[in-house]
């Protein structure tokens, strides 16, 4: 196991906010104000100890259309928030609630970001991470300022493509995970709970090189397989049982997501049939993906790839996949509605599934658009996995 992280270069920090100030100027806007962690780390470079877990202590990054952002936070994570952040100037606000509305609006006007269109987490996949009251409180003050969205101009423009070093952090991830699948179904038996097998398969996220486990979703046993968002139960595996397992893990902020199975007991051929399936059926939609293709064309490649194998095309979960980086779900979504086109760079998930009665059989891959095509990520054993009796 590596436990010396990959270190981002300053310079790509300083060329994600150079970016962003030029599309600020494409959008006439004066300005961008961010306060999710995933946004702040895209674009500061720092991120907090317990992301989404508290709602004390917000923070914000403001980008102005010329000169250097500022970074403000509560003076407990200022420090931590200085030595990590790259290219912006930090300040801080003392209250666990958050700064007043007045300071929020004294920070616009020194940045230039009093007037105009300023920029917002206010559409697509995206959340402000403060207050409402004292957003609309603060939009209400600044006579001047017209609050937009600004998620499909400005951050998944930035976001969807990902940098050689942010497709790195995201194969590590990947490593980890598929270290993960394949040990814990070489070390699980019957009678082990499913809490049991979840506890387990986190240490083995870790051992496999992921800075944290991000999340274990799993399912077993039939009545259950149609439950494929389920969290650990006290369900006790048993013979004949499907367990399945997603699994994502966290590494230098970035995700992975993927799925491996294992039967407790001998493998039917029915089951070993529909695994093969499913995993030809991943393969050969995957095929047609290059820079150029609509994200729609493939998840039409999933629908024929399942129906030329005798499967249902549903779109029972809504989509055949989706994006991800620092978020484990990000734009774009693997549907026959999304009007997304593939460009190299992107992180994009697969995963046309066959839920039956014998089990779930999904395998969900993980892809790197590349220059001419793709190039998975994922790893780990495809096949069926014989859980011990």
């Amino acid at each position: 196991m590596k436990t010396e992280m990959l270190k981002f270069e300053d310079q790509e920090f300083l060329n994600r906010i150079a970016r962003c100030q030029q599309l600020l100027d494409e959008n006439g806007m004066t300005g961008l104000v961010v306060s999710a962690e995933a946004n702040i780390n895209y674009y500061s470079g720092y991120r907090t100890h317990a992301p989404w877990t508290t709602f004390t202590r917000p923070m914000f990054e403001f980008i102005p259309l010329k000169g250097t952002p500022v970074l403000y936070t509560q003076t407990f994570t200022t420090p931590e928030a200085t030595a990590m952040s790259v290219g912006c100037d930090n300040k801080n606000f003392d209250s666990l609630l958050g700064p007043t509305v007045k300071e929020l609006a004294d920070i616009l006007s020194e940045l230039g970001m009093s007037h105009g269109k300023v920029g917002f987490e206010l559409g697509f996949e995206q959340r402000i991470n403060f207050q409402v009251d004292t957003f609309l409180e603060l939009k209400s003050l600044l006579k001047d300022a017209e609050f937009v969205d600004a998620s499909n101009t400005i951050i998944w423009k930035q976001r969807i493509i990902k940098s050689p070093m942010e497709i790195e952090c995201h194969r590590r991830a990947c490593e980890a995970t598929g270290y993960a699948h394949d040990m814990i179904f070489a070390n699980i038996h019957a009678g082990m709970t499913e809490r049991e097998i979840s506890m387990l398969v986190q240490k083995y996220m870790i051992d496999g090189g992921a800075e944290y486990p991000g999340f274990v979703i799993i399912t077993s046993g039939k009545g259950n397989y149609e439950r494929i968002s389920a969290i650990s139960s006290d369900r006790k595996i048993e013979k004949d049982d499907l367990v399945w397992l997603d699994l994502g893990a966290r590494y230098n902020g970035y995700w992975s997501d993927f799925c491996r199975a294992g039967i407790v007991g001998p493998i039917s051929a029915e089951r070993n049939k529909m695994q093969d399936d499913v995993y030809d059926i991943t393969a050969e939609a995957a095929s047609i993906m290059k820079p150029g293709v609509p994200v729609s064309e493939v998840a039409y490649a999933c629908g024929r790839a399942l129906e030329k194998r005798g499967y249902e095309a549903t779109y029972d979960c809504g989509r055949m996949g989706h994006g991800m980086g620092l978020m484990s779900t990000e734009p774009p979504s693997i549907t026959v509605k999304d009007d997304c086109i593939l460009q190299e760079g992107m992180i994009v998930n697969l995963e046309p599934g066959i839920l039956v009665e014998e089990g779930v059989f999904d395998i969900e891959e993980n892809y790197v658009i590349t220059k001419d095509g793709f190039e998975r990520l994922s790893t780990g054993s495809r096949k069926l996995h014989e859980i011990t009796l």
